[in-house]
């Protein structure tokens, strides 16, 4: 089990970089080896699965729209994750807060009558609130009684389908339905909103003193403790951001592409936040990448490789799988830097030169 500072390992950006430069060769190379054994061409396997989910086919369905749809709740279940793990608590609770920020949004979508102008807002904070109330109970029980969070937030995961049942829903009026950024497709304001809240939860970090706070509770919680950070404030502060960015995924969900309550989101996102954290190296903006990656590599998966070569889907899952795995071997880096070192070098080293004849 993960103890406390276990976001705790200094590591410079460039062999950050280099973990997840090795990590995507890995998945390359993985899909390859199952494509091979499927009887298809790698070469053709591994086209088809980037121009299944990264590009727009002329005159045909634009996988990389269907993309763009599906990275919009892994970015915003990935922050929830990444928020939660740098303020030192290890929440695997994204499910149920997405599931209870769903459920708000579809019921203020549907129960209320209000013109659009009010009514995507109210929609969009039900979810937040009732996803950010979610997440402060796990806060709580840590914070002030020492209940270990993966315990309570995989009850809490259990718990959430019942604690909605309840409740009257209804088909999400016209007025609360988020505007669509695409014609025939579900990509829709939900979109921009999250690449606000990664820019947002970086600004947090990196640039205010109660973010600051939050980054030594999980890197140092002894040294945030002697400098005066309280625990449990940071611990309950930092659930209640991180729930609040799972319900919003959620009701995103709701309001933009079902229009109604689900208990299944786009791509298992409540659990792939985590996944997200761990590939996008527990940054916001690396979460940002890191879901656009996951999303390509599934649309791809079924639009190019399945549909086309007839090969399982579930290589994409793979894929992200081994990308995962590799990432979360930091150990392999700690112990050799110096092959990162000369992999980014080897990598950037164009890159510097292009920009130099600029």
């Amino acid at each position: 089990m993960l103890q406390p500072g276990f976001a705790s390992h200094p590591m410079p950006a460039s062999r950050k970089l280099a973990v997840t430069l090795f990590a995507a060769l890995a998945g390359v190379v993985l899909a390859a080896m199952l494509a091979q054994l499927s009887g298809t061409s790698p070469a053709r396997a591994l086209w088809l699965l980037g121009s299944g989910g990264f590009s727009c086919a002329a005159g045909g369905p634009c996988g990389l729209l269907t993309t763009l749809q599906f990275t919009t709740p892994l970015v915003l279940s990935g922050l929830s994750a990444v928020i939660a793990i740098r303020s030192g608590v290890f929440s695997i609770g994204q499910a149920g807060q997405m599931l209870l920020g769903a459920a708000g949004a579809s019921w203020a979508g549907s129960r209320l009558n209000l013109p659009p102008a009010l009514h995507i807002p109210l929609a969009l904070a039900a979810g937040a609130v009732l996803g950010a109330l979610w997440g402060g109970i796990p806060g709580l029980l840590k914070a002030w009684l020492d209940v270990h969070e993966v315990i309570v937030t995989l009850v809490l995961n259990q718990l959430a389908p019942f604690v909605i049942g309840g409740w009257a829903y209804g088909r999400v009026a016209a007025s609360a339905r988020l505007p669509l950024l695409a014609e025939g497709t579900k990509l829709n304001l939900g979109f921009p909103i999250a690449l606000l809240a990664a820019a947002l939860a970086w600004l947090w970090f990196s640039r205010t003193v109660s973010g600051y706070e939050q980054r030594m509770q999980g890197d140092a919680q002894h040294f945030a403790h002697y400098g005066g950070v309280s625990r449990a404030k940071t611990i309950l502060r930092g659930m209640l951001i991180s729930g609040g960015a799972a319900g919003l995924a959620g009701a995103i969900e709701v309001l933009g592409v079902h229009y109604r309550l689900v208990s299944n989101f786009s791509g298992g996102a409540g659990y792939d936040g985590l996944m997200v954290a761990m590939l996008g190296q527990l940054h916001p903006i690396g979460a940002l990448g890191a879901s656009f990656l996951m999303a390509g590599i599934r649309v791809g998966a079924l639009e190019g490789l399945q549909i086309q070569a007839h090969v399982p889907r579930e290589l994409g899952g793979a894929m992200i799988a081994v990308m995962v795995v590799v990432v979360s071997s930091q150990w392999l880096v700690h112990a050799y830097p110096a092959w990162a070192d000369r992999i980014v070098s080897l990598v950037c080293r164009p890159v510097r030169r292009l920009w130099a004849t600029k």
